[in-house]
């Protein structure tokens, strides 16, 4: 078996007595045939196809994502009749028969048939080169959606609601033409916009929800059986086939998919649990099943069943519906409790004990302790849930008009598990120079700030130094005070307010300080020692807007103008393609206000801060100053954040009296803009929520009236925060929509092509291809993300500017 050094990026053979003792008693240390680096990870249970790129367990005798492979977990009885060897020629042959024969047979005929689309480009097999060590591509059979969808459907609707799934025809689809729809996202009543061409969005499902039981609590009796055997899997998969709604589960013993075991995988009916023993089936006689869109698979966090899925067995799961996104939905903005044992009790009244999950993990490595009974039932009972949870959820879904978003988030979770599990190259050495250079920075700017705190600090050591701590706020504010700048905390935001050179000085220290503790050598202790690369947790509703959040590492905290942007590479004989939207919020406000002058800068192509600048101060265009230009440009984005001229004031150097002036002048030269961002304040209060064009809504805890009689002032901030995200939140989820929307498109874009989607911040995406495609996959991401915001922008052009790179551009 060859394995990829993660340190040079070449094959190194491994020895097949790699795992034999020496005479000493110890398992020799492999090293890479190249650059002698010690290979770490050997003795994992997992190693890497040279051929396709996956990794898989290093004790299947072939690699189980390779068509052209047989599975060591049949029954080698079946294989060899007497006297004879038993080929794939003479396993076609063979007569069918319901015997163990004529299940390995379905599994032949299924691999048969994986061939034969492999061979049209329909099936993700393999991909070359070392980037392919993730995820491969992320194929699917859903096609692009183009810009103007509801004319689409009406001409192209089918059935199934599936296209061609062709990469090359997203070149076409801005071609639609469509009509002009004003949507007012403060009124109530607008109609979301349809994004994918089904009459009745496919979560909803609504025939088959009446069969499904939802008790009062009672979830602890149900009929659940252990499949061990792969013949009994293969008449299991027959008898799934042919339902309409699936609850499904994962046990493993962690939570990395490249290093974790899976243990178990549970498929619930209405009638009855599945458990698949997956320590001695691999469950891929579930394949079809699984990958059917037209069965729905619930799931909670139905993230970590597609990735596990996908890298462990070579499962793509298909036809999602994810009870966890479907309640960040119900409660954007108002509620968290999005766990399974939240969710259970408030929809079903179940109480979960959760306690048992971490056994798995101790458990894993003990025979077969995993399949004790108590663990068993608490595997199945997370599957059993779903149904009736999905069954539950399903009518506020449909009262609050979250059908289309829920769609487009059940579609975006194959997007973002394939993003996750693809990852991104770290150049270690370039980032180590930099956090190094970053740490001089730092003690240099605590050296001054100390000197400068020095006659104000009450302490001092016997030389004379100061010996203030610079991490206690409460010895800062009280040597600021001595200096005379008396302040509340020393908070950022309170300290951008005060121009004072101590205080700049502080700010100064802080941001290396920050710099170091986001993104020093913890970053680098991220990198995965089996892909060689740092795979990012990606939260798909991190923001009750819509918006991703990240962790592990959060490269969403990394400024667009950092160095250690350049530190995101590609891997060698790949580039990255980095493709983000022009003003992508200001674009969405000019939608919504329709503002004449405002969507004529847009529509114009000409610089919109000048233009902005030009209305504002009633200038010519060839005559705005550079500080009409900035201010201008601070008011186009403090507003579509709903900054007002407190926020604006300090951002420009100016008084409260002139930020007040400043966007009265704006207001004047965009009234629009204005009254919609007035009317976006009111309506989030009166209504309770704002809603983006999709549907998408963010809810608010409305203050009660008794605190308005208690205390006015309390009362008027709370309702004060609310206006603010009134006005934001529209527009910044209609911003995350649109993304969402263009990594769904590119996915399938994507199909055929040797590129995979490996970062999102934003609105911005980054895409890694073989050096001789990046060309044409720029092009390919660029109209990806153009027909997503044609999808919801129908006045204001929408621009995306891709870039190709050897490193994360700008």
């Amino acid at each position: 078996m060859n394995i990829l050094c993660p340190h040079c990026q070449q094959w190194t053979p491994l020895s097949p007595d790699l795992g034999t003792p020496t005479e000493a008693g110890a398992c020799p240390q492999p090293v890479c045939a190249h650059c002698s680096a010690p290979l770490l990870y050997a003795e994992s249970r997992y190693g890497m196809c040279p051929d396709c790129g996956r990794y898989h367990r290093v004790d299947y005798e072939a690699c189980p994502f390779k068509v052209d492979s047989v599975l060591v977990s049949a029954d080698p009885s079946i294989l060899k009749e007497e006297g004879e060897s038993y080929s794939l020629e003479a396993q076609k042959r063979r007569p069918k028969k319901r015997s163990d024969e004529y299940y390995w047979q379905l599994y032949v005929d299924f691999r048969d048939k994986s061939l034969a689309d492999t061979d049209s480009g329909e099936l993700d097999v393999a991909s070359s080169g070392p980037a392919s060590t993730a995820s491969g591509n992320g194929m699917t059979d859903e096609p692009p959606y183009p810009a103007d969808l509801p004319q689409y459907v009406a001409d192209h609707a089918s059935p199934n609601g599936n296209g061609n799934g062709n990469g090359h025809a997203l070149h076409t689809n801005g071609a639609h033409a469509h009509a002009s729809t004003k949507v007012d996202l403060a009124v109530s009543e607008s109609a979301p916009v349809m994004l994918f061409p089904d009459a009745e969005p496919v979560a909803a499902a609504s025939d088959d929800a009446g069969h499904v039981k939802v008790s009062a609590g009672n979830y602890n009796e149900f009929e659940y059986e252990l499949i061990q055997d792969q013949s009994r899997l293969a008449q299991v998969a027959e008898l799934l086939a042919g339902e309409k709604v699936l609850g499904i589960d994962t046990e493993t013993t962690g939570l990395d998919p490249y290093t974790v075991e899976l243990l178990l995988l549970q498929i619930s009916t209405t009638d009855k649990v599945y458990i698949v023993d997956c320590k001695r089936v691999v469950p891929l006689a579930l394949k079809a099943v699984l990958e059917n869109p037209d069965i729905m698979k619930i799931a909670q966090n139905a993230k970590f069943e597609y990735v596990m899925l996908r890298q462990q067995v070579g499962i793509t799961l298909n036809g999602i519906f994810d009870t966890m996104l479907a309640e960040r939905l119900l409660t954007a903005g108002i509620s968290r409790e999005i766990s399974l044992k939240a969710i259970s009790q408030k929809y079903i009244g179940a109480v979960l004990d959760k306690s048992v999950r971490e056994s798995f993990y101790k458990l894993a490595a003990i025979g077969d302790a995993y399949l004790a009974n108590e663990q068993l039932h608490y595997a199945a009972r997370d599957a059993f849930i779903m149904l009736p949870i999905w069954k539950q959820m399903l009518p506020g879904l449909k009262k609050h008009g979250l059908m289309p978003v829920a769609e487009l988030e059940f579609k975006c979770i194959p997007a973002v598990g394939d993003m996750e599990l693809a990852g991104v190259q770290i150049d270690t050495v370039r980032w180590r120079n930099i956090i190094a250079g970053v740490a001089v920075q730092r003690e240099k700017a605590a050296e001054e700030l100390t000197e400068l705190l020095a006659p104000a600090s009450m302490q001092a050591t016997m030389f004379g130094v100061s010996s203030i701590n610079l991490n206690s706020n409460v010895q800062l504010l009280e040597a600021f005070n001595h200096l005379g700048v008396n302040m509340p905390d020393t908070m950022e935001a309170t300290l951008v307010k005060y121009d004072h050179p101590v205080v700049a000085k502080l700010l100064e220290y802080r941001s290396h300080e920050k710099t170091l503790s986001a993104f020093g050598e913890n970053l680098l202790s991220l990198i995965n020692p089996l892909t060689g690369r740092i795979h990012p947790d990606f939260n798909q509703y991190g923001a009750d807007t819509g918006r991703f959040s990240c962790t592990k590492p959060n490269v969403q905290q990394i400024p667009s103008t950092s160095d250690f942007r350049k530190c995101f590479i590609a891997a060698p004989g790949y580039k990255l393609v980095t493709c983000d939207y022009s003003q992508c919020e200001l674009r969405v406000l000019a939608e919504l206000s329709g503002d004449p002058a405002f969507v004529e800068a847009f529509q114009s192509g000409q610089d919109l801060h000048t233009l902005t600048a030009a209305q504002m101060f009633g200038v010519a265009v060839a005559d705005v100053a550079k500080p009409q230009r900035s201010a201008a440009k601070a008011i186009n984005f403090g507003l579509a954040y709903g900054m007002g001229p407190g926020g604006l004031a300090p951002r420009l150097g100016v008084s409260l009296d002139e930020a007040k002036a400043l966007i009265s002048r704006y207001f004047a030269a965009y009234p629009g803009i204005q009254k919609w961002l007035d009317k976006a304040a009111k309506d989030s209060v009166r209504l309770g929520y704002s809603v983006t064009p999709l549907g998408r809504k963010r809810f608010y805890n409305l203050p009660d009236e008794s605190l308005k009689r208690s205390s006015e002032d309390d009362w008027r901030k709370q309702i004060a925060a609310i206006e603010r995200q009134g006005k934001n939140s529209p527009i910044q989820g209609a911003n995350a929509d649109m993304t969402k929307l263009a990594l769904i498109n590119l996915r399938a874009a994507l199909s055929g092509w040797d590129a995979r989607t490996v970062n999102t911040v934003h609105d911005e995406i980054v895409v890694e291809a073989r050096e001789d495609q990046a060309e044409e996959v720029k092009h390919l991401v660029e109209a990806a993300m153009l027909d997503a915001g044609k999808a919801i922008l129908k006045e204001v052009p929408i621009v995306a500017d891709a870039a190709v790179a050897d490193y994360w551009s700008k």
